[in-house]
C-alpha cells in the first residue's frame, strides 16, 4: 500500500492532473484477511491526504451481511469521494481507483498491483474522528459530521 500512496502523491505534486476534486475506490479483500472497515478508513485517510482536503461529512452503509460496505465522504473545499469494500473469493487483494482533476484523471486497476502489496499496511495516518465519524454513520444509518477538521497534506 505505501508504494502505491507514495505514487500517487507523486504524480499529484507534479500538478498533472491539476486539483483534485473527485475519488472513487473499489477494494475487494479475502474474508478471512482483515476488517472491512479497518480497510475503508484506511482507504479514506489516503483519500484525504490525495485530496488534499479534511473530511466534513461521512456517509457509511453496509449490506445486510457486512460483505460490503460504502462511504461516501465530503470535504471543506468541495471535493467527494465514494470508498466501497467488499469481501471475495480470491486471496489476492484488489484496489481499482478513479482520482478526477481539474486538468485530468489518474487510474489504477488492481492488474497492476504488487505481489507484496499489503492492503493492510497504514500509508497515512488515521485521524481518530474520522474512524469515530464512519463508525458511528454506520451504526446509525445516516451521515455524520466530522466537527474537528484537520489538515492533510
Amino acid at each position: 500500500m505505501q508504494i502505491l500512496y507514495e505514487t500517487v502523491k507523486e504524480i499529484l505534486s507534479t500538478g498533472r492532473v491539476g486539483i483534485p476534486v473527485f475519488m472513487r475506490c473499489t477494494v475487494q479483500i479475502a474474508p478471512e484477511t482483515d476488517d472491512l472497515e479497518d480497510v475503508l478508513v484506511r482507504m479514506l485517510a489516503a483519500a484525504c491526504s490525495w485530496l488534499t482536503a479534511s473530511p466534513l461529512s461521512v456517509y457509511a452503509q453496509s449490506d445486510r451481511d457486512w460483505t460490503q460496505i460504502t462511504a461516501t465522504t465530503k470535504y471543506a473545499e468541495g471535493q467527494t469521494s465514494i470508498v466501497s469494500v467488499n469481501t471475495g473469493s480470491d486471496a489476492a487483494p484488489r484496489l481499482d481507483f478513479m482520482l478526477l482533476g481539474n486538468k485530468g484523471a489518474l487510474y489504477h486497476d488492481s492488474e497492476a498491483l504488487h505481489p507484496e502489496f499489503d492492503i493492510a499496511m497504514e500509508p497515512t495516518s488515521i485521524p481518530e474522528c474520522l474512524a469515530d465519524a464512519v463508525a458511528k454513520s454506520l451504526r446509525n444509518g445516516e451521515p455524520v459530521a466530522i466537527e474537528e477538521v484537520e489538515d492533510f497534506e
